[in-house]
């Protein structure tokens, strides 16, 4: 693959816009695809993966663009509505809205939820269209990086993640990777991906692994509503009723961190497995860590929701490379987007780009009509998204543990994942009680597994030999990585005990 290709998928771009502006077949699909998308983000546990599954046999019946354009409009619906019931109730709709709930849902309790949707709203939208334009020119680099990611190097990338997670804790990154490893000793339940052997099954439900949806409903939305119901927290918000606010200067001095996330999506979304999950978290910090107010970051943040949602919708451009060009699903929801590339008679891999040209080009253009569709739908539906906090806590807070509890329960229709999403809502209560963030704990139970499979993998690989899968130079440079994430993060916590100590100093000296 070279530079040619990509000047050639950019020299078919008009004529591709014509056919698509000209086909109302295609327009229709990604309308009621980002429709159904939407809607499918705001219910928690319905993810943009389960919607694709379910509808599509349907795309069968239809020419193969307008079935892509359903499923494209579905996916983009779902990754940004997600954020919506992050930011009203805590409780995310999707996994890659996990972040989110990090400061939408405390601008939402300081009456602040209109500017929340605002800004998670065109943070969204300005990362698909980013993330779908970095992956257009630069498809060879990253595609040729892609293939050098081995076993090795992606479990190296999730102990990068379990790094950071110290660093999502402010206050005390020892606790941020105490409630990360736990994380990772929760996603060890189940059977070894590699041979089958029993972990922790204590229950034959336990055989299959503690699901990740239940989890994350119980950790922030079960949890929430204990905290809440203990502490008798007021929970009915005042909001003026309306539409979204865009606070346009916010936007404007956020330009960096919108370029930044993106490229961070598209970087970690290039990893099979890995950017969904890890894209959004790893542009949060970045963007907390480049802050001038990183205070701000966990009690209502506009520059946390915004590298948040720039990330994981830049993502959908990253795991298209791997996807398209290697054949490679970098995401569940790519993987949705092969099947149905087979079924409409289209070989993803190497010669796609070659022998159906201006194909890629086209379906990143569904891309950018499906974001533009879906982020119309949120802005006009967005005040009655606003409503849900004006209802009174005796109707939201039983409201919100039925949605739970049918979230968890449509994840595998089974009442062991009921019981999941109540125990991980103790959980998530006790470790908010004793101070011990949360994040951390999601990140590593989504990391987990990826490392657990791949580090398997890569020890079967290169027979056990150490020294060999550390000589490997991408490796060398991930384990560089991973020492310099280390260092930053010590380093932090120093000067911060290094500020406070000087500032109780200060307290001591000025009340002397």
């Amino acid at each position: 693959m070279n530079w040619d290709l990509v000047v050639q998928e950019w020299s078919l771009l008009p004529s591709g816009f014509v056919e698509l502006v000209t086909d109302p077949i295609v327009l229709l699909c990604i309308a009621v695809g980002g429709i159904i998308g939407v809607f499918a983000g705001i219910m928690p546990g319905l993810t943009a993966v389960m919607a694709m599954s379910l509808l599509l046999g349907f795309t069968f019946e239809l020419p193969p663009e307008a079935g892509l354009g359903l499923l494209i409009g579905i996916f983009t619906g779902a990754i940004y509505a997600g954020s919506i019931t992050a930011i009203m109730i805590n409780m995310p709709g999707t996994p890659a809205a996990a972040a989110t709930v990090l400061d939408g849902f405390p601008l939402a309790r300081q009456g602040k939820a209109r500017e929340a949707v605002g800004s998670a709203t065109w943070a969204s939208f300005f990362g698909e269209v980013i993330g779908e334009f970095i992956t257009l020119v630069l498809l060879p680099v990253i595609a040729v990086f892609a293939l050098l990611l081995g076993d090795w190097e992606i479990f190296l990338v999730a102990l990068i993640g379990l790094a950071l997670a110290g660093s999502l804790a402010a206050k005390s990154p020892l606790k941020g990777w105490i409630a990360g490893l736990f994380g990772f000793l929760v996603a060890m339940v189940g059977l070894d991906p590699i041979y089958g052997v029993e972990r922790f099954g204590y229950t034959p439900e336990m055989l299959r692994g503690i699901q990740f949806l239940p989890a994350l409903i119980g950790l922030f939305g079960i949890a929430e509503v204990i905290y809440v119901l203990r502490h008798q927290t007021p929970y009915a918000l005042t909001e003026p009723p309306g539409r979204a606010i865009t606070r346009w200067r916010e936007l404007k001095r956020n330009v960096g961190n919108i370029i930044r996330s993106a490229f961070v999506g598209v970087g970690m979304g290039v990893v099979p497995g890995v950017g969904e999950s890890a894209a959004p978290w790893a542009a949060y910090d970045i963007a907390r860590r480049r802050s001038r107010e990183p205070e701000k970051f966990g009690k209502g943040s506009h520059e946390g929701i915004i590298a948040a949602e720039t990330a994981n919708n830049a993502t959908s451009g990253g795991s298209l490379i791997p996807a398209m060009v290697l054949g490679i699903p970098g995401s569940g929801t790519t993987a949705v987007l092969i099947a149905a590339l087979f079924a409409y008679g289209l070989r993803p891999g190497p010669l796609l780009i070659v022998e159906s040209p201006g194909f890629i080009g086209k379906v990143i253009l569904m891309f950018w009509f499906s974001a533009l569709w879906t982020r119309a739908i949120a802005y006009f539906m967005s005040q009655h998204f606003i409503r849900f906090l004006s209802i009174p806590r005796e109707i939201i807070l039983p409201a919100a543990v039925c949605l739970a509890v049918i979230g968890a329960w449509g994840t595998g229709f089974t009442k062991f994942d009921i019981w999941v999403a109540l125990l991980f809502g103790v959980i998530g209560y006790l470790m908010r009680r004793r101070g011990y963030p949360l994040a951390p704990m999601v990140l590593g139970i989504l990391v987990g597994p990826i490392a657990d499979r791949a580090l398997r993998r890569a020890i079967l690989t290169y027979g056990g030999d150490w020294m060999e899968m550390l000589a490997r130079p991408v490796g060398l440079v991930m384990l560089t990585l991973l020492i310099l994430v280390l260092y930053l993060v010590f380093r932090q916590q120093m000067s911060g005990r290094g500020q406070e100590a000087r500032e109780t100093n200060e307290r001591e000296e000025g009340s002397g």
